[in-house]
């Protein structure tokens, strides 16, 4: 007669691209929140310091070239997503 370990080390079949129940606490979620309202913060503090030290001008420059930055990383991006099976590696 074989025993049954109920540590799962392996997930099921069906459980693969599940997350692990309590493997994210306040601490993880917290930095979730933070670190996904960091561009808006950027954005917010930085483009009113901007127009107040008169750069007016450089300022839909500047969101040209990042927007052609952001392009080029999309690119790459979802270029390396297509080899990626499971869907929390990123």
């Amino acid at each position: 007669m074989t025993t049954i370990d109920t540590d799962k080390t392996v997930p099921a079949a069906g459980e693969a691209n599940r997350l692990r129940r309590n493997s994210l606490g306040v601490g993880a979620v917290t930095f979730l929140v933070v670190s996904a309202a960091a561009p808006l913060t950027a954005v917010a503090g930085g483009v009113p310091l901007s127009m107040l030290m008169g750069n007016g001008a450089g300022i839909p420059g500047t969101f040209l070239l990042v927007t052609l930055l952001l392009l080029i990383f999309a690119v790459g991006y979802v270029a390396m997503a297509r080899h990626v099976a499971n869907a929390g590696a990123f």
